[in-house]
């Protein structure tokens, strides 16, 4: 059984392509799971496959949107999932991630290291919001914040009690989406170094393990996870992770000097 997929984005054609057996091209939005470029506006557009009977959405690679935005396409989209390709937040990292450390305790803290050029250091900070969160297993709020010139210093509370330091800062010789590098302060170390590529590394008394590489595109990851999302019923929890992530990255792009 496929799925119908209505995408104009050349990396989608090829996930397509090679998903013979869960999906096939189509032109239509209505009863497919339809694509959606990740620029400026992205919100607008995402509704609009909503509204025409998109049985899902993607978001490939989406730009910061405002929250009121957000938050009118969570209310829209109901149960049609939408899955959001995140540069910096793999889907299937994060959930090897997760396996990993579910048997481990939360982590009382955790040091965020995040820089990026100028025009990418929002979505770079709002990625890295989301490492912070899967990390400490919990959602966040900011306790202190101060930014200035494109910098961002800023402790964050779990509501499991976890404290999280971010340092951030805009510099123009970042790899274009960012970078992001994380280290979680328990006696089982957990790091992850997130920008072209990812490295997750667990380490503990015995030694340090590195995640296995990922070679599957983030494009085919997204499809498939959409299509499992239309067949099982099931909305994942992308865009309520996203409103988290944009609501906490504005506010502590917002913070005011002290």
């Amino acid at each position: 059984m496929t799925t119908p997929v209505r995408t104009d984005l050349d990396a989608y054609r090829i996930a397509v392509a090679e998903l013979p057996e869960s999906a096939v091209a189509s032109r239509d939005t209505k009863g497919a799971v339809a694509v959606v470029r990740g620029g400026d506006g992205w919100w607008v557009v995402a509704s609009d496959a909503i509204a025409a009977g998109a049985a899902a959405v993607v978001v490939a690679q989406p730009a910061v949107a405002p929250i009121e935005a957000l938050e009118a396409l969570a209310s829209l989209a109901g149960a049609t999932p939408v899955v959001v390709e995140r540069p910096l937040l793999r889907a299937d990292l994060v959930a090897g991630v997760g396996a990993s450390i579910e048997e481990l305790p939360a982590p009382g803290a955790l040091v965020v290291e995040c820089h990026a050029p100028a025009r990418t250091l929002g979505p770079a900070l709002r990625d890295a919001i989301g490492w912070a969160r899967v990390l400490a297993r919990a959602p966040l709020a900011p306790l202190t914040t101060e930014s200035w010139g494109g910098r961002v210093l800023a402790l964050l509370g779990s509501t499991e009690g976890a404290s999280v330091s971010i340092v951030a800062a805009a510099q123009p010789g970042a790899p274009i989406p960012g970078r992001v590098r994380i280290t979680t302060m328990a006696p089982t170390r957990v790091e992850i170094d997130a920008d072209l590529e990812t490295v997750a590394c667990v380490t503990d008394a015995a030694g340090r393990g590195i995640l296995p590489a990922l070679f599957e595109s983030p494009e085919r990851v997204a499809l498939r996870r959409a299509i499992a999302a239309v067949r099982a019923g099931e909305p994942p929890s992308d865009l309520a992770d996203l409103r988290h992530d944009t609501a906490l990255a504005a506010a502590l792009l917002a913070a005011p000097t002290a």
